[in-house]
C-alpha cells in the first residue's frame, strides 16, 4: 500500500479528485472570490509535490454544475444547470488551453452525461415544462424516460440516439473499461431492485412477461459508430442473463474481468462470477454461504475490485476476504466504516466526527495496521486507486 498525503497542499480547501494516475493526481476546486464563483482545474505531481494550475472559469451563472472527464491528453469540462442547453469545454492536459468551446442545446431538461472517450459524449435529458406532451408519447412509445444524445466532439455533431436500451439505461448503468489495448461497454439492465423482483418470483404464476436481468458487452468503438449511423440495433454480446427464478447483478471492473453476482431466489445459493474480456472466459470466483438478513453485509471495493464479508462479532468487526483477498481480520468499529483492506493488512475506515474547534462535523479516515494492531487517524477524506490511498 502506497499512501499519499497531500493535506498540506489542499489545506482546508474543498476538493474533488476525478483522475488519479501514477505520476498525477487531477482535482477541481470551486469557491468564492470576491462575490464571484471560481472554478479551478488542477494537477499534482506525485514524484516532486508539486501543484500546478491547469485552468480556472469564472461561472457566471451560480447554478452552474460542473462534470469533469480525463483521458491521455484532454480534458472535457460540461457546464449545466438542469435547463436545455450546455457548454461542453475541451482542455489541453498539458497548457490548459481551450481546444473547443461549444454551447450544445438539446430538447427537454439536463439529466446527465458521459464521456465514452476523448471525443463522443453521451447527453441524457428529461422532461421539462415545455416539452413535457412529447416526452410523454416518447415513453408510452418507447418505455424511455430520457432523450439521448451521443456528441462528436471532432465533427461537432450531436446524434440522436434511436437504440431504446442505451436511452434506457442512463449514466449509472453504463460502465466502460479497457484491455489489451482495446476499449469496452458494459451495459447494465437489471429488470428491477431485488426485493422486487423477487416479489415477482414469489407471484411468478400471475406473471405472463418476460422478467429478465440482463448485462451485455459491446465494442466500444463500434458502439459508437453504430449509434452515430442512427441505427436502432446495435451490436451486443449477453454476458450473464437471469429470468424471473434469479438475480444477475453487476459488482464491479478490474482489468480484463467483469464481476456480477448472481442468486438463485429457490435456494438462495449466491455466487460471484467474472468474465473475461479477453479470453470470453467465465468463471465462478467465490459462493457465497446462506446468510440470514443483516448477519453478514458483503462490501464490494472497485479500485482495485475486492469483495468483503463484514461480520459483527462483538465487539469487534470481523472482515474476511471473499475475492481478490485472503484477509481475515478483526477490529473496533468504533474507528469507523469499513472501506477496504489493502494488502490483506491494512483496514481503511471512514466515519464523521464532530470538530469543536470549527464546529463542524467532520470526515475522519482510519488506517488500522493489523499487523502492529495499531491505527492512525486522519481528518480528511480518502481516496483508492489501485494499491494508493490518498488523503485529502
Amino acid at each position: 500500500m502506497t499512501v499519499v498525503d497531500i493535506r498540506n497542499i489542499f489545506s482546508e480547501r474543498n476538493i474533488e479528485l476525478f483522475k488519479v494516475d501514477s505520476s498525477y493526481i487531477y482535482y477541481a476546486e470551486e469557491k468564492n472570490e470576491n462575490g464571484k464563483n471560481e472554478l479551478f482545474i488542477l494537477e499534482f505531481d506525485r514524484n516532486t509535490r508539486h501543484e500546478r494550475l491547469i485552468t480556472n472559469y469564472t461561472l457566471e451563472d451560480p447554478t452552474f454544475v460542473e462534470h469533469i472527464f480525463a483521458f491521455d491528453s484532454n480534458i472535457i469540462l460540461i457546464l449545466e444547470n438542469g435547463k436545455n442547453s450546455l457548454w461542453l469545454i475541451e482542455l489541453s492536459k498539458t497548457d490548459g488551453a481551450e481546444l473547443s468551446r461549444r454551447k450544445i442545446v438539446c430538447t427537454g431538461a439536463f439529466k446527465g452525461c458521459l464521456a465514452l472517450d476523448s471525443t463522443h459524449v453521451l447527453i441524457y435529458m428529461g422532461p421539462d415544462e415545455a416539452n413535457a406532451e412529447m416526452f410523454e408519447q416518447y415513453r408510452n412509445i418507447t418505455g424511455c424516460e430520457c432523450l439521448c444524445y451521443l456528441y462528436n466532439t471532432e465533427t461537432n455533431v450531436k446524434h440522436f440516439i434511436k437504440n431504446p436500451l442505451i436511452a434506457k439505461l442512463g449514466t449509472a448503468n453504463i460502465k466502460l473499461m479497457e484491455a489489451h489495448g482495446v476499449n469496452y461497454a458494459v451495459l447494465l439492465d437489471p429488470f428491477a431492485d431485488e426485493s422486487i423482483k423477487k416479489g415477482y418470483y414469489e407471484e411468478q404464476r400471475w406473471i405472463n412477461v418476460d422478467i429478465r436481468d440482463n448485462i451485455w458487452l459491446c465494442s466500444l468503438n463500434e458502439l459508437e459508430t453504430e449509434l452515430e449511423s442512427g441505427s436502432e440495433n446495435i451490436t451486443k454480446k449477453c454476458i450473464a442473463s437471469a429470468d424471473i427464478k434469479a438475480l444477475a447483478r453487476y459488482m464491479g471492473i478490474d482489468g480484463e474481468k467483469m464481476y456480477f453476482r448472481a442468486k438463485e431466489f429457490r435456494s438462495g445459493q449466491e455466487k460471484i462470477c467474472s468474465y473475461n474480456v479477453f479470453t470470453n472466459t467465465l468463471s465462478i470466483e467465490a459462493e457465497l454461504e446462506t446468510r440470514e438478513q443483516g448477519e453478514i453485509l458483503y462490501i464490494v471495493e472497485e479500485k482495485p475490485f475486492a469483495v468483503f464479508s463484514v461480520e459483527d462479532n462483538d465487539p469487534k468487526l470481523r472482515i474476511k476476504g471473499i475475492v481478490n483477498s485472503t484477509a481475515d481480520i478483526s477490529y473496533d468499529p468504533a474507528l469507523g466504516n469499513f472501506v477496504t483492506c489493502m494488502d490483506n493488512r491494512y483496514i481503511v475506515t471512514r466515519r464523521a466526527s464532530f470538530n469543536q474547534e470549527s464546529g463542524k462535523s467532520v470526515p475522519v479516515c482510519s488506517i488500522y495496521d493489523s499487523e502492529n494492531d495499531i491505527h492512525e487517524n486522519y481528518e480528511c477524506n480518502c481516496y483508492i486507486s489501485g494499491n494508493t490511498l490518498i488523503l485529502y
